[in-house]
């Protein structure tokens, strides 16, 4: 038998972001410049559009990064 944890909760959210601050600050300070250009320009200029596809991006490189950081997360507790 195996002694690896089976259905193992992710660790919260927080704790993950809390170990690469750096990364989601970036995250979130793309996620600002994109509303702020968004709100200035309005939604007949091409630099909205392009702001909307870079948010969008942006938030799914965000759930990435977390899911990513839950996987080695867990995977470090698996060798102790």
């Amino acid at each position: 038998m195996g002694s690896g944890r089976h259905g193992a909760a992710r660790p919260p959210i927080g704790v993950l972001i809390h170990r690469d601050r750096v990364d989601f600050s970036i995250y979130g300070l793309q996620a600002v410049v994109a509303l702020v250009i968004m709100i200035a320009t309005g939604p007949g200029s091409l630099a909205f559009w392009l702001c909307f596809l870079l948010l969008f991006a942006g938030v799914v490189l965000f759930f990435r990064r977390i899911d990513r950081l839950a996987r080695e997360e867990l995977a470090g507790e698996d060798l102790l």
